[in-house]
């Protein structure tokens, strides 16, 4: 799936400067833990793919399983408060906090505050475009 994305994307012209307003998403989708909303995924000049969506999780909830992917990720907090588990150490994030995600190094991420969580992760792929 990741690769007929990248196929796709590399088909598209390089995005160009820009503003993403959080209410003019490319999709938004439920889930089990609270949404996701895709704000833009696609190529730039210098990335084989840029990709940033907003996740909400619900209180006492995670959004997915602890995982690593050779990608890096940057998430910027915006409402909550998350523990967020890096390599077995475990940390707490607070609104305006910024947590950077290694490649290949397992993380995991919940809310264990009393509200929603809210956050944006912004996800740069170096690799360049096929084209």
């Amino acid at each position: 799936m990741l690769a007929l994305a990248m196929l796709l994307a590399a088909a598209q012209p390089p995005l160009r400067s820009t503003v993403f307003r959080p209410d003019s998403a490319r999709s938004a989708r439920a889930t089990a833990s609270g949404s996701n909303t895709s704000l833009v995924d696609t190529v730039t000049a210098t990335f084989g793919r840029l990709e940033a969506h907003v996740t909400k999780v619900a209180p006492g909830q995670s959004p997915h399983a602890p995982h690593k992917h050779p990608d890096e990720e940057l998430i910027l907090l915006m409402h909550g408060t998350l523990e967020v588990t890096q390599e077995g150490t475990v940390r707490l994030a607070r609104p305006g906090d910024v947590i950077f995600q290694a490649s290949n190094e397992m993380h995991g991420l919940k809310n264990v505050g009393p509200d929603t969580a809210s956050y944006y992760v912004i996800r740069p792929d170096p690799r360049p475009a096929k084209r």
